[in-house]
């Protein structure tokens, strides 16, 4: 193989890792500003997370079209390619781990909510109870003149 498609191979290699890792830091983003009051920063660190993927698309794309290069027939092989793309794929298993806990994490939340929003829809026996005892009592008064 020569050394500028090894070269190659080991800068996308390198990119797709950074971008697998900051994958995995706006999981966390994600993940945190889950359940808070405005739903903007989750929002924010989900459409992040799909600009980094757009990202990461091209690079494999650029990484596959390397890599196809190298297993022409008669290609010579490189130990070191293999190792490069092992280290991706560990980076692609954590990154991965961490959007399924996303994903996870965010049905519990939307479950939540679900729940939450079918009890308000519910009635409420309590409250229709002094409802009706406040409304159905006349008022007296008493007068002090004579």
């Amino acid at each position: 193989m020569s050394a500028s498609r090894s070269s190659a191979i080991a800068l996308h290699v390198e990119a797709a890792k950074r971008l697998l890792g900051e994958l995995e830091q706006h999981s966390a983003t994600a993940l945190g500003a889950l359940g808070r009051d405005s739903g903007s920063d989750f929002f924010a660190a989900v459409e992040e997370r799909d600009h980094v993927l757009e990202q990461l698309n091209t690079v494999v794309e650029a990484l596959a079209h390397e890599r196809h290069e190298i297993e022409q027939p008669g290609a010579e092989h490189d130990d070191r390619t293999g190792a490069l793309l092992a280290e991706m794929a560990r980076a692609a298993a954590a990154a991965l781990e961490s959007h399924e806990n996303l994903v996870a994490r965010t049905q519990q939340e939307r479950d939540r909510l679900a729940g939450a929003l079918q009890r308000t829809n519910r009635a409420d026996s309590v409250a229709d109870q002094y409802a009706v005892a406040s409304s159905g009592v006349p008022q007296r008064t008493l007068s002090v003149r004579g």
